[in-house]
């Protein structure tokens, strides 16, 4: 809480502190790149929480865009084309933003945050969609687990740009038996 009320208390510290972050992680990253060319470079924000943003957009386009441009622009720059963000949460009121500052795709979209990847799909076309599908229901019945998959295979293989997966970690309560079939359901999807 202290460091988001700094928003307003000390705003040109945040300012110098995201810049020298996004100097922090180009330094680290240029002696790799200009090693290798990974496929993606995947970026741990949780940004959010159950009920949405943990600022307001308007701070994030004031304080974060700067840092998220500068990076992702020098990511590009060594031919790193798809960068992927991981935050929990409600991230609707974030995607525009991330998009803007070069974001490719977002994950794990957790249901129980209100995340609707059919409906975000549609709200967002060019976006990369990772995950999405509820964990929760792999606790239950096989009926119950093709209802999700139903709910969200067809519309999102349609659309294209999606990576089928859970909207979060593995829970222990998920069966070893409900996962192998979860799974082989996936794999064996069709269109």
């Amino acid at each position: 809480v202290d460091m988001l009320l700094q928003f307003y208390d000390d705003p040109e510290f945040m300012h110098q502190l995201l810049d020298d972050r996004a100097n922090f992680y180009i330094q680290v990253y240029t002696p790799i790149l200009e090693q290798i060319r990974p496929d993606f470079a995947f970026l741990w924000e949780d940004m959010c929480f159950k009920n949405g943003p943990l600022l307001s957009p308007d701070l994030f386009r004031e304080f974060l865009l700067p840092a998220y441009r500068k990076v992702i622009s020098f990511l590009h720059d060594y031919g790193v084309n798809n960068v992927i963000v991981d935050s929990d949460g409600d991230v609707t009121k974030l995607i525009p933003l991330w998009l803007e500052a070069g974001v490719t795709g977002l994950l794990p979209f957790e249901v129980q945050s209100g995340m609707d990847v059919v409906e975000l799909g549609k709200a967002f076309p060019q976006l990369l969609i990772i995950g999405g599908i509820n964990k929760f229901r792999l606790f239950g019945s096989r009926e119950e687990i093709d209802a999700e998959l139903d709910r969200v295979l067809p519309a999102m293989a349609k659309r294209g740009g999606y990576i089928p997966t859970l909207d979060h970690w593995v829970p222990p309560e998920i069966s070893l038996d409900n996962f192998r079939y979860y799974t082989e359901k996936i794999r064996n999807f069709r269109r």
